[in-house]
């Protein structure tokens, strides 16, 4: 079938579904493209012409998806009631919780606690107590995959700003190293038992060939980078390869793909416990706590498991080596008074309190590898994971100099090179003032123009690529963050935007066609220079082949001559919200395109691939070209006239049921993190490889330090002046929440002592720092990572 069309503006075929939902907007009626949908089952073959050539034009962007106040956006675990405003449980989440409070208070608790590691100094906290990150500076160095050590780096070691970024393709010899900062946590060791009586852990030493000095065993450091807690709420999947699941089974972090995992319910107090086979939905952030907590790295000795975890605080008094301040906003009720330490109550009291009775109260024990637990010990692990996720639920930051601008902001119009609004900046003036105080000069205009660059796409020439308007100074076109932080919570890899109603315009459309928002099917090619837009196809194209039932896209013309043999577009669909950006090679870590502890893949694409009988049951959304024409009774240049479609579906060119054998870009793809409170949380990427914003802005600049098969072909160099790099960074401080700077509640907290490396010449002796308790009213503002000022290299 040959179309033969003009050509005519378009979006850009990139991340984030953006050229599909296009068509939601066009014709005003999903229902006319349902209409024209057809059987996919056998192999059709579509010649699409276009006379004038592919060329990509920009579209004016859609309003929907320009940045929001964090405000706007429902919290997935804890919604607001409509008639108090208050926040209140999940309805799901009363089939086990009996008192939402009292379950926050569990969960803080919980997460704050010491006591919790095998060696009573390690809490889920040790690696997320500044402003949900880690930021010590002392052996939380990781050897990578060679398990051998950089010059500067090794055991107990100091970083400094020296060392990074780690890797640095700016220099010759190019410096790089597969060593990554991650985060401190145990010593090396073997679960003994649990005194039944005073619930002290017994462990045993195992020798570490990689964390020692001599024959003692020092700290392991994980081998990636700790995200933040704060805003994690929003996320689909936790863990930077995703391997935490959306649905929380009670009692591991892998959801429905364990059916062994079960927890326990007893019908009455002299009822015998019986296994439930459960799954919470949307309880990704249950699922990732209760990870770590038996990780023989992160928090455990290797062969502890929840039961015993239970019998051991359950004997403990909460917090009862830490600190806790009579105004703390969620635990200062039960704080010991005067200069006692810990809570004035019992963990077993606070499940009680917190969870329905048929979770915790029967006199019957359970029985696990010959030994008896209580009803609450074997379920703790259940009681862990719900009660911290409802606590982490309410770490959110909504609240920052941009977003109060942002919620001030009326957009007027919505064009190519802009967004014309009316707002009050004098509501930056906060973080204005704030680094002034450090002697660091920014400016309303700075702050203004990064959000620009931030929200506008890049255009083509003559403007590539990033144009500015000559009089005032404002940005003509910008860079397209917004493509992969998308949304309010600046991530595309948030619960809202692949299960929820969708961020941007046409994802509702997209629903009610039956399409997966978890995965997208892009080509992974998009020509990128000084020559011309961002297109998948070289300049001229005037003539593609399409085969519908392969999504195999062939060259078939260039400026009216055939190209024989047609030259073949690459095409691949990968999981949303993921990308590899060229932080490392490939070959170091798969993430995403990792295995899960039965052998499947974590990626939602390969999984469906390698499980389903057919996979072609999933759809797919997929772009269409980079461009689009027009038929010629359409206005020359009409700007929401549909893009070049397949004529045998109705819809884009790469849209459809999932192949079992089609090529997928999962392989080294990495979780897309938020944004806000970015400024606090270095060092950057999964590896922890760059110390400062100014570092990450160099790295996106450069377009990636590494040219993967798989990376983002969005990932391009973008030739940035200083001043449009300061004014990114200057917007991206501007997210720093002042209550997360200050720790004022929620972010406020107990006291906790944290490992940082061993004391000189003593690798068995802990150097620790005390971090003070904080009450409700905040503290001194906390700092950024080795106190960098975070506009470095740039001057």
């Amino acid at each position: 079938m040959n179309t033969n069309l003009k050509k005519n503006a378009t979006v850009p075929a990139i991340p984030g579904r953006g050229a599909f939902k296009a068509l939601a907007l066009l014709a005003g009626s999903v229902a006319l493209l349902v209409t024209v949908v057809i059987s996919e089952a056998t192999a059709q073959t579509a010649t699409l012409s276009c006379p004038d050539g592919f060329n990509a034009v920009v579209l004016p962007i859609a309003p929907a998806t320009l940045l929001k106040s964090l405000k706007t956006v429902p919290n997935p675990v804890l919604p607001i009631d409509p008639v108090t405003g208050k926040p209140i449980l999940r309805a799901d989440l009363t089939n086990y919780v009996a008192d939402l409070n009292a379950a926050i208070r569990l969960g803080k608790a919980l997460f704050w606690d010491m006591q919790v590691g095998s060696d009573d100094a390690t809490a889920c906290a040790t690696c997320h107590h500044k402003a949900g990150a880690d930021f010590r500076g002392r052996n939380q160095i990781h050897p990578g995959m060679d398990n051998s050590w950089m010059p500067w780096a090794g055991v107990n070691s100091d970083l400094s700003s020296t060392n990074f970024p780690f890797t640095d393709t700016s220099v010759t010899p190019i410096k790089d190293t597969d060593n990554t900062a991650g985060s401190q946590g145990v010593r090396k060791a073997k679960f003994a038992s649990v005194n039944r009586k005073t619930g002290l852990e017994s462990t045993t030493t195992v020798k570490d060939s990689v964390f020692s000095v001599g024959t003692s065993n020092v700290r392991q450091v994980t081998a990636k980078n700790a995200p933040s807690v704060i805003n994690s709420v929003f996320n689909h999947r936790h863990f930077h390869d995703g391997r935490s699941q959306p649905e929380f089974n009670g009692v591991n972090h892998l959801g429905y793909r364990d059916s062994a995992a079960k927890v326990w319910f007893a019908s009455g107090t002299n009822a015998a416990p019986a296994q439930l086979d459960i799954k919470i939905a949307d309880a990704s952030l249950a699922s990732q706590a209760v990870a770590p907590v038996l990780n023989g790295t992160e928090m455990s000795s290797e062969g502890r498991t929840f039961p015993e975890l239970g019998a051991k605080l359950t004997r403990r008094i909460p917090l009862g080596l830490q600190k806790v301040d009579a105004s703390d906003s969620v635990l200062g009720s039960l704080a010991a008074s005067g200069t006692a330490l810990g809570l004035k109550t019992e963990y077993a009291t606070m499940v009680k309190n917190a969870f329905k009775p048929g979770w915790w109260n029967t006199s019957k024990p359970v029985t696990l590898n010959k030994t008896d637990y209580s009803l609450i010990e074997a379920n703790f692990s259940l009681f862990w994971g719900i009660s911290v996720m409802l606590y982490e639920a309410t770490l959110v930051s909504d609240d920052s100099p941009m977003d109060r601008f942002l919620a001030s902001r009326v957009i007027t119009s919505v064009g190519t090179t802009s967004v014309n609004y009316t707002a009050n900046e004098a509501l930056l003036d906060p973080v204005i003032q704030r680094f002034a105080a450090e002697g660091i000069t920014i400016t309303r205009e700075m702050i203004v123009n990064g959000l620009a660059l931030f929200e506008l796409p890049v255009a083509p020439p003559p403007s590539y690529p990033v144009g500015t308007d000559p009089v005032t100074r404002k940005p003509t076109s910008g860079v397209g963050c917004i493509a992969c932080h998308v949304g309010a919570e600046t991530t595309s890899a948030s619960v809202r935007n692949l299960t929820g109603p969708g961020i941007e315009d046409g994802d509702i459309a997209l629903k009610n066609l039956g399409f997966d928002l978890r995965m997208e099917r892009m080509f992974n090619f998009l020509g990128f220079d000084s020559r011309g837009p961002l297109t998948p196809v070289p300049q001229g194209t005037d003539l593609v082949t399409v085969d519908t039932a392969t999504y195999t896209v062939k060259v078939a013309g260039i400026g009216g001559n055939l190209v024989s043999p047609a030259v073949s577009l690459p095409v691949v669909t990968y999981d949303a919200g993921w990308y590899n950006l060229g932080v490392r090679p490939t070959s170091e870590d798969l993430g995403l395109g990792g295995l899960d502890p039965f052998g499947r893949p974590l990626s939602w694409t390969e999984f469906f691939q390698k499980t389903l009988p057919n996979p072609g049951v999933i759809k797919v959304p997929g772009g269409g070209l980079a461009s689009q024409c027009t038929p010629p009774s359409a206005p020359r240049g009409s700007p929401f006239y549909p893009e070049v479609l397949n004529p045998f579906t109705g819809l884009p060119i790469l849209s459809g049921g999932l192949r079992a054998n089609e090529a997928t870009g999962v392989a080294g793809s990495f979780k897309t993190l938020p944004l806000r409170n970015v400024e606090l949380t270095g060092p950057y990427f999964h590896n922890g490889g760059k110390a400062t914003l100014g570092q990450v802005l160099e790295f996106y600049d450069n377009g990636g330090d590494f040219k993967n098969p798989t990376k983002s072909p969005l990932l391009v160099p973008l030739s940035l002046s200083t001043t449009q790099a300061k004014s990114l960074i200057a917007f991206l401080l501007a997210l720093t929440d002042d209550r997360v700077l200050r720790e004022a509640a929620p972010f406020d907290h107990p006291q906790i002592s944290v490992p940082n490396g061993t004391v000189a010449n003593r690798p068995a002796a802990d150097l620790m720092v005390n971090i003070p308790a904080v009450g409700a009213a905040g503290s001194a503002p906390v700092g950024r990572f080795l106190g960098l000022n975070p506009f470095l290299p740039f001057r």
